[in-house]
C-alpha cells in the first residue's frame, strides 16, 4: 500500500529523471542549434525569436511532467515558429548543405518528449488532440521542407529519413505515452482491487469472530438468567465462560487488525483444524448438542485450515441462533482424495434459502478463494452445510 510520505518521495524522483533528461537534451542538441540560429545570416528579430523558442523547448521538456499540458502548448507554439522562419545560411549546417529550415535543427527533437508527457499524464480529450496537432504540424513540416535537396544522399533515401523521423517519431512518442498511461490506470486498479479484497477479508474475519462470540454470550447469559436463581453455585462458572468467550474474541480481533498497523508487532496465529474441538467445547457449553468426528491429523495449508475453522464456526453460530429450542448438530470432516469434505447438519427450523446472509455469503467467498466449493440449504428438518476443499 502505497503511504502518504510515498507519494511525494516518487513524485521527486519523477521530477529529477525529468530535469536529467532535460539537461542531457540541452546538452547535446542546444549549443549546435544556438549556433546554428546565431550564425545563420538572418535578422536580428527572427534570431531572436529562434533563440527564444530554442530555449523554450528545452525548458520546456524541463517541466514537461508537472505541468504535461501547459508545456506542449510552449513546444507547439515554439516548433511553429521554427517552422516559418526563415531559411537559415546553409554554411551552419553540420554537413554541407543549401540554406535550411530552422525546422531542421536538432533541437526540434524535444517536441517528442512533449508529445510523450501530454499522452501519458492527461486524460481525454488531451492526448487525441495532441496527436492530431502533432501530426497536422507533421505534414506542414513536409510540405515547408518539400524543395530541400541540398543534402549529400540521394532524394528518395533523404525523405524517407525525414518521413521515419517526423511522422513515425510522431506516433511513437504518443504510443508510448498511451502506454504509459494504460499501465498506470492498470496498476492502480489493481491496487484498489486488492485493497478491496483485503477489506473483505478482514470483514469477513471480524463478522465469524464477533458472531460467533457474541452467539455463545448470549447463550450463557440468557441461561444464567434461568439457571443462577435456582443454582447460584454455577453463576461462577458461566460468568468464566463469558470472560473467556470475550477474551478469545479480543485476542483474534488483535491479530486481525495488526494487519493493518504499520509496526511490526507480533500477533496471535489464526486458527486452523487443530482448534475446531476447542471451538465445539466452547459451543457445548453454551448448551448446544455437537457431535464431532474428525479424520486423523491431516497436513493442510494455513489458508485452508483457516477456511475450514471459519465455516465450522459459522455454522454452528447459526444453529446457536437459529436453531430453535435445544437444536443439536453433527460436524464431520473426512479426507477425500486431495481435498477436505466438511460436512455441517443441524436440527431446527431451515433457514430461508433464498436470502443467503451475510456469514453464508462470506463463507462462500473463502471457499472460493482457496479453490473449493459449498452448499448450504435445508436439509430434514433442520440445516446443512457442506464443503469441500484442497488440502
Amino acid at each position: 500500500m502505497t503511504t502518504p510520505a510515498a507519494a511525494p518521495r516518487s513524485r521527486g524522483v519523477a521530477d529529477a529523471m525529468q530535469l536529467l533528461l532535460a539537461g542531457s537534451l540541452a546538452l547535446v542538441l542546444l549549443p549546435q542549434s544556438l549556433h546554428a540560429a546565431r550564425g545563420g545570416g538572418l535578422a536580428p528579430v527572427w534570431v531572436g525569436a529562434l533563440v527564444v523558442a530554442l530555449l523554450g523547448l528545452h525548458l520546456a521538456v524541463a517541466a514537461a511532467h508537472r505541468w504535461p499540458r501547459a508545456t506542449y502548448v510552449v513546444g507547439a507554439l515554439a516548433c511553429l515558429v521554427l517552422l516559418v522562419a526563415p531559411d537559415l545560411d546553409g554554411s551552419t549546417a553540420p554537413v554541407d548543405a543549401t540554406d535550411y529550415g530552422p525546422i531542421l535543427l536538432p533541437s526540434t527533437l524535444c517536441f517528442y518528449p512533449l508529445l510523450y508527457s501530454v499522452s501519458a499524464r492527461t486524460r481525454a480529450p488531451w492526448p487525441n488532440a495532441a496527436l492530431g496537432l502533432a501530426l497536422a504540424g507533421s505534414g506542414l513540416t513536409l510540405a515547408r521542407l518539400w524543395g530541400f535537396t541540398g543534402t549529400p544522399i540521394e532524394a528518395w533515401a533523404w525523405w524517407l529519413m525525414l518521413g521515419t523521423t517526423v511522422i513515425g517519431g510522431t506516433l511513437a512518442a504518443w504510443a508510448l505515452g498511451r502506454y504509459h498511461a494504460t499501465r498506470t490506470a492498470w496498476t492502480a486498479q489493481l491496487a484498489e482491487r486488492a485493497a478491496a479484497d483485503e477489506r473483505r477479508r478482514i470483514a469477513r474475519e471480524m463478522h465469524d469472530v464477533v458472531a460467533h462470540s457474541l452467539a455463545v454470550v448470549v447463550s450463557h447469559a440468557e441461561a444464567g438468567r434461568m439457571v443462577v436463581p435456582r443454582s447460584p453455585e454455577r453463576a461462577a462458572e458461566i460468568l468464566d465462560t463469558i470472560a473467556t468467550t470475550g477474551r478469545e474474541a479480543l485476542e483474534e480481533m488483535r491479530g486481525l487488525l495488526g494487519v493493518l498497523r504499520d509496526d511490526d508487532a507480533p500477533t496471535e496465529p489464526q486458527p486452523g483444524l487443530a482448534d475446531i474441538p476447542a471451538l465445539v467445547d466452547r459451543v457445548r457449553s453454551a448448551g448446544l448438542d455437537v457431535e464431532l468426528t474428525m479424520a486423523p491429523e491431516v497436513d493442510v495449508a494455513p489458508a485452508v485450515g483457516l477456511t475450514v475453522y471459519r465455516i465450522v464456526q459459522e455454522a454452528l453460530t447459526n444453529v446457536t441462533r437459529h436453531g430453535g429450542e435445544r437444536p443439536t448438530a453433527r460436524v464431520s470432516i473426512e479426507a477425500t482424495g486431495d481435498g477436505l469434505a466438511v460436512h455441517v447438519t443441524s436440527t431446527g427450523p431451515p433457514r430461508a434459502a433464498s436470502s443467503p446472509g451475510r456469514g453464508l455469503t462470506g463463507m462462500r467467498e473463502r471457499v472460493e478463494t482457496v479453490g473449493g466449493s459449498i452448499e448450504a440449504g435445508p436439509a430434514g428438518g433442520g440445516w446443512r452445510v457442506r464443503a469441500v476443499v484442497p488440502r
